[in-house]
């Protein structure tokens, strides 16, 4: 049910003073430029997440940091939403990885690969459990029932991708129907727009792999703004027609670029930044409204973006990268 945008008021109150706090270019610069991850670090802890260095020992610990802030941030966020339901929307893609994680555990023996992140709307304890048992009954439909056909297709075709599959496209079914269940028109939206940018990332995968156009309908996400005909009817083309397609589309910018980096490169790097571009200046445009929940879920996107940024510059410093090859995997920041 759609609330008033009158009942905002506080919150975007509390989010404009919070949107001050994002790290900038000029923090992110001086982590970056910094001679060692632990003079990173010590940036990063003259910022909000030097609330949650208690628990790190050392550099490597950094993951510990930054899913307790972004933990902490979504359960403020919930306190202070007059629909909660759709600011933990935000974090679902936690839970999703989780499980996620939970079942190449379990299945593909990749113990320690991926950590686990704080639970979004769904309590990690019950996410193990539920792998563990394969007992789903205690989860969401939606989840319950990409979990059972895992465990049904995975005994006949033991095939990760199955699991990413199945729940992407649950993570999204989820999303849509909450955010119209809700009646906001702005989430789903933007819900639609992520769609089509994994879609477009599907698509070249499937297509490197040279798997079948059934596998492609199986892979691609239902609910996007572009049809699925048009991905399967290019599948035997070369790249340049999906981007000749896209040209006059929201995404024309981002498929020639993000294409020709994956015709150059064989590598979706460039293609998933110019996708969290994409929806950082999607949701840059619809922050400014005085009350309503853009502006709540502009932020949280915004901090899940500085997440991500200050997530590559630490393992580039660990891994020893050059400075540059670091700066141009960084996302635009939501400032």
């Amino acid at each position: 049910m759609a609330v008033s945008k009158n009942k905002y008021a506080y919150a975007v109150g509390r989010v404009r003073v919070l949107e001050t706090r994002l790290f900038d270019y000029g923090r992110l610069d001086r982590m970056l430029e910094a001679a060692t991850a632990e003079e990173s670090l010590k940036v990063l802890a003259e910022s909000s997440y030097g609330n949650h260095f208690a628990e790190a020992t050392g550099v490597h610990d950094f993951e510990i940091i930054l899913s307790k802030e972004m933990a902490y941030v979504i359960a403020e966020f919930e306190k202070m939403s007059p629909q909660p339901e759709m600011v933990a929307l935000m974090a679902l893609n936690q839970d999703f990885h989780n499980l996620k994680v939970l079942f190449k555990c379990k299945y593909l023996g990749r113990q320690g690969e991926e950590p686990l992140l704080p639970p979004g709307m769904i309590p990690l304890k019950r996410l193990r459990s539920g792998v563990e048992e394969e007992n789903f009954r205690d989860l969401p439909p939606v989840i319950r029932r990409a979990a059972e056909n895992i465990l049904m297709e995975f005994a006949l075709s033991p095939d990760p991708q199955l699991i990413e599959l199945h729940l992407d496209r649950a993570l999204f079914e989820m999303k849509l129907a909450v955010a119209r269940e809700g009646g906001s028109v702005f989430l789903v939206e933007l819900f639609q727009r992520e769609i089509d940018l994994l879609n477009i990332n599907t698509f070249l995968r499937v297509k490197k792999m040279g798997r079948s156009k059934e596998f492609l309908q199986l892979a691609l996400l239902p609910g996007g703004l572009l049809e699925e005909a048009l991905f399967l009817n290019l599948l035997g083309e070369g790249l340049e027609g999906l981007i000749d397609r896209l040209a006059n589309s929201p995404y024309g910018e981002i498929a020639a670029e993000g294409i020709q980096g994956w015709m150059e490169e064989g590598s979706a790097i460039r293609l998933e930044k110019l996708a969290d571009d994409y929806i950082t200046g999607y949701l840059r445009q619809r922050k400014s409204p005085p009350f309503g929940l853009e502006p709540l879920i502009g932020y949280l996107w915004g901090k899940q973006i500085e997440i991500k940024n200050i997530r590559l510059i630490l393992v580039g410093k660990i891994n020893g990268l050059p400075v540059e090859a670091i700066r141009e995997r960084l996302r635009h920041v939501y400032l």
